[in-house]
């Protein structure tokens, strides 16, 4: 057996999303994979797959949690790892189509993953048109949304990036370092993220950023806790926010990004902004067909906070807080108003005020041991007050593909948080922008009707979203009108 290696240890974030996981909201990240031609043999799946997992070691890793508090939880290698526990086969019922599709999936993404064993699993599923599907979860433990891109270019692509150290040969699972260099390790690796914390520690140019030069890192939960604040004032009950249980639905929009950044561009608004206000428009709707009105809603909107290293497992993100209008029909004020509110909210994140407290808060909350540090982030994201969730991945630049079957769509599932119905999470992928919507089945039985109306949203902007003239504009054109009528 190859020596024990430096213990792989959990974030406090990631160790959040362990200790958040329960039967009614379980937190792991999915996807929904539609593949051109023939589906691939279950037996050549899995070699191929196998073959690959040298990239990714936690994929053969479980989470050990040390008894006592001696250490921290750490990624150990599974000693029975076997592909097959983890990749399978099923046959989509007939006719195939894309609603026997959308159930399989929330049947699929519904089965809790075994905690002793690596937290993901994949489905090849057959009978699905002319081709085939791909249906997988990973806990959010092991990847966000950035880093289970990283992992479909190292498991898709014909042929993988070559990393330095990475084991592409025989496996076998290295032994589990001892309690005693477990506990030592923890120790140095608090010590290893105070000193990052303090040279990431980058004070805005005022009176206040003088006042967290002195202060350090102090400073910067000040500003976290200001963010936070913000995040955990009172939001509308509606039903986006009744959880009933741990079976899931997925359903699937889609819209040409061409047109989508187009319609951005006309107001000076991110591809971002135009998915946000598809989703109010959407809100708005699914409210009142519950008979229900929100003149605002929250939504918390993950923000990747990585900065050499864009790639890497785990979690590496915050959160950040928009207002959406769910009242307001008319999609170029709801545009223009959530433009400009993702723009405050952006500014006051970058000035250390607000925004993005969250992520300072857990980059704190590693310098503590283990329990405690989780004890912060399930404190910090159960006092989140919000409404659903909206996640928008950027995709690959390059088409996927597997086994030479080219890649043709994917549908992201954002886990849904305790004590919520719906997730939305979005990804650009070969000229389209593929929207998955996740929810407790039975809090929003009527989840297609809202990718329809999401879908629909999306259309209208990219259509219909003209720039409404300036006051001037329209004064020029009333004379215009008057002398030509004179």
């Amino acid at each position: 057996m190859p020596p024990a290696p430096s213990p792989d240890r959990l974030s406090a974030l990631d160790y959040g999303f362990i200790a958040l996981d329960s039967a009614e909201a379980p937190l792991h990240v999915g996807w929904t994979m539609r593949f051109d031609g023939d589906a691939p043999s279950l037996a050549g799946l899995r070699r191929h797959l196998e073959a690959r997992l040298g990239f990714v070691p936690r994929f053969r890793r479980c989470v050990s949690i040390p008894a006592l508090g001696l250490g921290d939880p750490r990624w150990v290698d599974d000693p029975g790892f076997d592909i097959a526990h983890h990749v399978h086969d099923v046959t989509l019922a007939a006719p195939g189509g894309p609603a026997e599709l959308r159930t399989l999936a929330g049947t699929l993404l519904s089965r809790p993953l075994d905690p002793g064993r690596p937290l993901w699993q994949l489905y090849l599923v057959r009978g699905v048109g002319s081709g085939f599907a791909l249906v997988g979860q990973a806990h959010h433990a092991l990847v966000d949304g950035i880093a289970a891109i990283e992992v479909a270019m190292l498991l898709f692509t014909p042929e993988p990036p070559q990393r330095d150290g990475a084991d592409t040969g025989d496996w076998r699972p290295a032994r589990r370092p001892a309690p005693a260099r477990a506990a030592a390790a923890a120790v140095g690796a608090r010590a290893k993220t105070a000193v990052r914390l303090a040279k990431q520690t980058t004070p805005a140019p005022s009176v206040r950023g003088a006042a967290r030069r002195a202060a350090g890192l102090p400073g910067d939960l000040k500003g976290a806790a200001g963010g936070l604040e913000r995040l955990t004032s009172p939001v509308p009950s509606t039903a986006l926010d009744r959880a009933v249980g741990g079976r899931r639905a997925v359903a699937y929009a889609q819209a040409p990004l061409d047109g989508l950044k187009a319609a951005g561009r006309r107001h000076s608004a991110t591809l971002n902004d135009v998915l946000l206000t598809a989703c109010a428009l959407a809100f708005g709707r699914a409210l009142a067909l519950h008979g229900q009105q929100a003149e605002e809603l929250r939504v918390l909107v993950p923000v990747n906070t990585r900065a050499d290293d864009p790639a890497g497992l785990g979690n590496q993100i915050s959160f950040m807080a928009v207002e959406l209008p769910a009242a307001n029909p008319n999609p170029v004020t709801v545009l223009r108003t959530v433009r400009d509110r993702t723009r405050a909210a952006k500014a006051a994140a970058a000035a250390g005020s607000d925004g993005l407290g969250m992520a300072q808060l857990l980059k704190a909350a590693d310098l503590l041991p283990a329990q405690a540090a989780g004890a912060v982030a399930r404190l910090a994201y159960r006092a989140a007050a919000f409404n659903a969730i909206v996640s928008n991945v950027p995709g690959p630049e390059v088409e996927l593909s597997l086994l030479g079957r080219p890649l043709r769509s994917v549908y992201p599932a954002v886990p849904v948080a305790p004590g919520h119905a719906l997730s939305i999470g979005a990804l650009s992928y070969m000229g389209r922008l593929h929207v998955g919507l996740y929810a407790d089945a039975d809090a929003l039985p009527d989840l297609p009707s809202i990718a329809h109306d999401l879908e629909r949203a999306l259309d209208t902007l990219r259509v219909d979203a003209p720039v409404a003239p300036t006051p001037w504009r329209a004064r020029a054109r009333a004379r215009r009108g008057t002398r030509t009528s004179g």
